[in-house]
């Protein structure tokens, strides 16, 4: 499906549901918030290092199941089922549920620090080697070159956290994956994502530059009480319609690898 269909899809299955929806986002949004500045007011207590561990354990443990809650309300309203705000809660409804939200949550997480390690090395090497505590360790006069190469790993660390981003979003499919089929555990998911996207990552990049005045205009805060309903709505549509085309493409595979026979008299 185009991207302007798509768009004009998720603003009709909208229509007549924006309040609900606007609801919704802001269960997630306000959630975040709050998490983000109870953290800051413990960082004043425990330091930015121990208050960020806690913002992420948080997050994770709170904003991860909301979140998918959130994106499974859209979806089931993508689907014409409609449900109240309250539904968002859906994973918290049991321990079951509860255990699969943090599963799903707790591996993505675990794939972004490891990615955002691995593309962060070279900007780690050449801070070492521009450290003055370095060369005061090994006793050797401090290069002059040295100096210069906090710019450099300014420049890799910004590269870095764009090939994060890159390969993380491998697995954007992966909550919508897990959200359509209750059997669906992680680590399937995670692998599923990965292979659907091979065919549809470049047109959600497309998406989502499509949106970019949007998310522009969002910063500002008080938008983005309107648009996240409306981003989150385009997000599903289009996981929807990338995991309907790769089933297509699998049934029709196997329909051709099983060839039919007609008997003659």
């Amino acid at each position: 499906m185009g991207i302007t269909l798509l768009k004009k899809e998720a603003k009709s299955v909208l229509r007549g549901n924006w309040i609900n929806a606007v609801i919704t986002a802001l269960m997630l949004l306000f959630s975040f918030l709050i998490i983000q500045n109870m953290c800051w007011v413990l960082s004043l207590v425990v330091g930015d290092i121990a208050a960020s561990l806690v913002m992420l354990i948080l997050t994770v443990l709170i904003c991860g199941p909301l979140m998918l809650g959130v994106l499974r309300y859209f979806w089931r309203m993508a689907g014409k089922l409609s449900e109240a705000p309250a539904t968002a809660f859906y994973y918290f409804s049991g321990v079951d549920a509860y255990r699969k939200a943090i599963r799903i949550c707790f591996v993505l997480v675990i794939r972004l620090l490891g990615f955002a390690l691995l593309f962060s090395l070279p900007a780690i090497l050449v801070y070492v080697i521009s450290n003055h505590a370095l060369y005061e360790f090994l006793h050797i006069p401090i290069p002059i070159w040295s100096q210069h190469l906090s710019y450099l790993v300014n420049f890799l660390l910004n590269i870095g956290t764009v090939l994060t981003a890159f390969a993380l979003m491998r697995f954007y499919l992966a909550p919508i994956l897990v959200i359509a089929d209750d059997q669906m555990d992680a680590e399937e998911a995670i692998h599923m994502s990965a292979v659907i996207a091979r065919a549809s990552f470049l047109d959600f990049i497309f998406l989502v530059f499509s949106l970019a005045f949007w998310i522009i205009l969002s910063v500002l805060f008080i938008p983005l009480i309107f648009t996240l309903p409306y981003f989150m709505m385009c997000y599903t549509l289009h996981a929807a319609h990338s995991i309907k085309e790769y089933n297509e493409k699998i049934k029709k595979l196997n329909d051709e690898s099983f060839p039919s026979f007609v008997a003659g008299i």
